[in-house]
Parts: structure tokens; C-alpha cells; sequence
């Protein structure tokens, strides 16, 4: 069985979800994960332990679900670190670690973080991100039937061209198949690809908390805190908003297991 140590909560769920579902889209039957919560550094590190152990042939896919504490900011494989204000984060208190996916700046605060680790087998990394999407808008629309597609999908180059204030935040624009709540943006998630071995991160968010990265980042040319505030809000939502009532951390957990059964 995996394992790992975790110092800010031990805690660790494991099940076997197995169903001709599962078998088709991996292959194989997948280890259902729930860590609870945990540092930045500890749980990028188990995820990407798990790419190794999968790449290896010693251990299942995985559909992992877990939190953060204490909140902290992931910065995209390729993302500036000089993009977040280090003094105004520890003011804050927020950890501060890179994700190995890709993407913008995301600040996990009351949200629910799942991830994928998996060989890619016959699907398209495309494929993956699509049909991931709808096994987790299967899940989540039984807690929030408004929940929908982004049908769109931007230039982002031109996008944070033409609208630097976008460029930090990963919750400042939408990209296709993502899930959305009245054009607004609820999960939003990354990919990487390591060999034949695909990880996907993605961040649902629960409530509200995660504008306050507006509050770390670097002033975007000429537009202020309050301005990258505002458009963080103007293009993000909540599951709890979409719900129309706060929603929990396990009643998520549990919406998002049964979507992928």
C-alpha cells in the first residue's frame, strides 16, 4: 500500500474504486486518495511521488483529494516566482510552493484540490482534460446543477497582451472544458505529461479566499491591487455560490468520487 508521512495532519483514505467506467477511461482499476490536509511542499510531493511509483509499474492510477494548511500560493511550472510579493505573502502567512503542472498562480484557501496520476494510455492528453471535466461536472452538478463547460477558449499570449492585470491569476480567465458558474470560473486545472505518465492538478473552489492573492501579487504594470482584485472576482466563483448554500470540503470529496465511478 502507499503511504506517506505528513506533519501538519496524519491523515490518509485509501479505497479501490473499481467499475467498467473506471476500467475504460484507466485502464485499470484507481487508487481513491484523501489526504486531508496538508503544507504546500507536502502535498506537490506526493503527487509527484506517485508519477514515479506510476511510471514504475508499482502502483495505481490515482484520484486524489486533499486541502491545504496553511493556505499557500502555487506558482505554474513556468510561472516568475517574482511575480508574488514575498513580503506581503508572509505578512499574510501563505505558503509558497511551484506545482509541476502548468498554469498561473493559484491561492488554495477554501477550496479542494484533486489530482489525477495516470498512464495516458489510449486517450490524447486533450482527451484526458476533456473527459476528466466531465466526469467532475457529473459530480459536481448534483451538489450545484448550474455548474457548466467553458465552450470558449482564449489566446491567452494575446489575452494577458492586451490585459496584464489577467496574467498572474490562474482564477482571472477560463480555458475551454473548465467548469464554470454563470461565465464564471469554479475549477480550473493544469497538466503535465512525464513520459507515458500524465499528472493533472485542479482546484475547486468552495468559498470565497483565494481573491486575496491580488493582495501578494506584483502590480501589473499600471493596474493596482484593487484593480487585480476586482478582475479575479469579475471572473471567478464559488461552488457554495453556485450551490446557493456553503458547501463542504468531505460533501465535495464524496460528489467528486461518485462522478468518476
Amino acid at each position: 500500500p502507499f503511504c506517506a508521512s505528513f506533519t501538519v495532519e496524519k491523515y490518509m483514505q485509501t479505497e479501490i474504486l473499481d467499475s467498467p467506467f473506471m476500467r475504460e477511461l484507466f485502464q485499470s482499476p484507481v487508487e481513491w486518495v484523501h489526504t486531508g490536509y496538508s503544507t504546500g511542499a507536502e502535498n506537490m510531493r506526493f503527487d509527484e511521488d506517485r508519477v514515479k511509483l506510476v511510471a514504475n509499474g508499482d502502483a495505481l492510477p490515482m484520484l486524489r483529494v486533499y486541502g491545504w494548511k496553511p493556505w499557500a500560493v502555487s506558482l505554474g511550472a513556468n510561472q516568475r516566482e517574482s511575480d508574488i510579493d514575498p513580503i506581503e505573502r508572509e505578512k499574510k502567512g501563505f505558503d509558497l510552493v511551484r506545482r509541476a503542472t502548468g498554469g498561473r498562480a493559484v491561492l488554495h484557501a477554501d477550496e479542494l484540490t484533486y489530482s489525477i496520476v495516470t498512464p495516458i494510455g489510449k486517450y490524447s492528453v486533450q482527451e484526458w482534460y476533456r473527459l476528466s471535466h466531465e466526469r467532475l461536472l457529473a459530480g459536481l452538478r448534483t451538489i450545484a446543477p448550474t455548474l457548466d463547460f467553458e465552450k470558449s477558449q482564449p489566446n491567452f499570449r494575446e489575452l494577458y497582451k492586451a490585459m496584464p492585470q489577467q496574467a498572474v491569476a490562474c482564477f482571472a480567465s477560463s480555458a475551454r472544458y473548465e467548469l464554470i458558474h454563470d461565465g464564471r470560473k469554479v475549477v480550473g486545472s493544469a497538466q503535465r505529461v512525464f513520459g507515458n505518465v500524465l499528472l493533472q492538478h485542479g482546484s475547486i473552489l468552495l468559498g470565497a479566499g483565494g481573491e486575496q492573492l491580488a493582495d501578494i501579487s506584483k502590480q501589473s504594470g499600471s493596474h493596482s491591487v484593487d484593480e487585480i482584485r476586482k478582475t479575479i472576482l469579475l471572473h471567478s466563483s464559488t461552488l457554495s455560490e453556485a450551490a446557493g448554500r456553503v458547501v463542504g470540503f468531505e460533501e465535495v470529496a464524496e460528489a467528486i468520487k461518485n462522478g468518476f465511478l
